[in-house]
């Protein structure tokens, strides 16, 4: 395993571009249909509605701009011999560590938008809950799972020996 921390894959920035724009077409059709079908209801206060969804929708779609790119340059992950250590977020940066023999279950998924882009998420889960390494290209995905299961199983070899 490595020391050294490694970025997202580029193709992150457009998963993260269509999952926020699929967020925000829903956003807008909901806020239309409310309008829409609550003209009446509204009254007088249909102007302000108008206008509060307005910006809503605005910034909704600045925040849509800017994340990813943010989320992109922040996320880097690195695995070494006794943890995987993630740092992400966007406005919050978090770090997550967690112990290489703390992990219960590797797991390698895939959803429809990362499917398309070719890319997968390493969902590695502890006692404490679950920590994840996202956005990967589906081979390297499927090797550090690879290689966490392998360490894992030498792990609980060890031990067996040793007791």
């Amino acid at each position: 395993m490595t020391e050294e921390y490694k970025s997202l894959n580029p193709k992150s920035k457009a998963a993260l571009y269509i999952s926020y724009g699929i967020a925000y077409a829903v956003l807008f059709l909901i806020l239309f249909a409310v309008g829409y079908f609550g003209k009446e209801w509204m009254g007088d206060n249909y102007r302000f509605y108008e206008m509060f969804s307005l910006a809503i929708l605005i910034v909704t779609l600045a925040y849509i701009i800017v994340a990813p790119l943010i989320f992109y340059r922040h996320y880097k992950y690195a695995l070494t011999d006794d943890k995987i250590d993630v740092l992400r977020g966007i406005i919050i940066i978090r770090r997550t560590m967690v112990p290489i023999e703390r992990i219960h279950q590797v797991e390698v998924t895939r959803g429809p938008i990362n499917n398309m882009l070719g890319l997968a998420d390493v969902d590695v889960t502890t006692a404490g809950g679950i920590a994840k390494i996202q956005f990967l290209d589906i081979p390297v995905a499927n090797s550090i799972a690879e290689d966490l299961n392998r360490y894992i199983n030498d792990i609980v070899r060890e031990r067996k020996e040793n007791d």
